[in-house]
């Protein structure tokens, strides 16, 4: 497998140097011999400048996931073959682990997760919609204020936790620290952790193991690429074998102690994307919905749940216009969650324009 060269004083090395002094740019996409192309505030650019990289004629099939350093800032690094030519996407990380306050995590999410002693909490969202760096937050807040054993399973490690902090933090990486994902996991639960990191539930046995860690006293972060509470307790339970679906359900509904969703949208006057979230928290009518299985119930718990923490995007939305986000987005209801409105991405196209 063809691992990817980038000399720093290449110049598009130099050029990706550039470009990551803006907090706007997310992503960068290097094919050999072609012009790089670089996301801003969502979309994409392409750039003049091109990767003039020696590769071999016929590469490798396949995709390979690492992390480099450039420049003294961090990428994770997905490789893959398009057409017979190799192409690396890179994403940008923050320098350093935001605060929950600097990206705006709800406060009754954070509560929920520095109170727990046990429990599953996902967090979930599209590609490219923070959820590494929520959870990095999220999980460095409450290892700077409790003396426990965290385990993360990464592939590849994004966040480089600091030392020198009252928890002990065992991050993994798949491939070099640890090849079976499953085993790995299951041999975590007799390693004394306080919290485990689990990263994407992919599959039915990521999704059961999950479940007997919060059942067992474990803190259990997960994430799941859906865009609703409703969508991502059916996308669990859809990972479970038919047999065990039934034990499955009830089990989720006593562990689950928080879904929250997140999108990032673009303010029109600072050009600059900020969050918002959907936050579902574990109350009894949230219980007995996962329980009877009637999960189109769960929105409606999110609009009449505001006193208790709870909202959705609309309410999230609200909030952020209340703090001066100026943006034509208009978050409107869907058979798959809350999603932009046609209006909204006809205004996003004049933008990019």
């Amino acid at each position: 497998m063809n691992h990817l060269k980038l000399p720093p004083d290449s110049p598009v090395g130099q050029r990706i140097e550039e470009l990551s002094k803006d907090d706007r740019v997310s992503d960068f996409y290097l094919t050999a011999n072609e012009p790089m192309v670089f996301r801003f505030n969502g979309q994409l650019y392409y750039d003049e400048t091109v990767f003039a990289i020696d590769v071999p004629a016929a590469p490798e099939p396949g995709c390979l996931d690492t992390a480099i350093d450039l420049h003294g800032r961090r990428f994770r690094v997905s490789q893959m073959v398009t057409r017979g030519k190799l192409r690396w996407v890179l994403r940008l990380l923050p320098e350093h682990i935001p605060s929950p306050a600097d990206i705006k995590i709800p406060a009754t999410a954070m509560k929920a997760f520095l109170e727990a002693k046990n429990g599953l909490f996902l967090i979930c969202g599209a590609t490219g919609s923070g959820k590494s760096t929520t959870i990095a937050s999220m999980v460095l807040h409450r290892a700077k204020r409790r003396r426990e054993h965290v385990i993360s399973f990464e592939d590849p490690i994004e966040f480089v936790y600091p030392g020198h902090i009252p928890s002990l933090v065992s991050q993994r990486e798949m491939g070099s620290d640890e090849h079976d994902f499953a085993a790995a996991l299951r041999a975590s639960l007799r390693q004394a952790p306080d919290v485990i990191i689990i990263g994407e539930i992919r599959d039915g046995e990521t999704a059961e193991i999950a479940l007997q860690a919060s059942e067992t006293g474990h803190v259990v972060v997960a994430t799941l690429h859906t865009s609703s509470a409703a969508q991502t307790v059916q996308r669990f339970l859809k990972l479970i074998p038919s047999e065990r679906l039934e034990s499955s359900q009830a089990s989720l509904a006593d562990c689950l102690r928080l879904i929250m969703c997140q999108r990032l949208l673009l303010d029109d006057k600072q050009r600059k994307r900020f969050p918002v979230h959907e936050v579902l928290l574990q109350y009894d009518g949230v219980i007995n919905i996962i329980r009877r299985g009637d999960f189109k119930k769960l929105d409606q718990e999110l609009e009449t749940g505001w006193k208790r923490g709870m909202f959705n995007f609309q309410k999230s939305f609200e909030i952020r216009e209340h703090e001066g986000y100026v943006s034509s987005t208009k978050i409107v209801a869907s058979g798959f969650g809350w999603e932009e409105s046609t209006e909204y991405l006809n205004r996003q196209e004049e933008i990019s324009a």
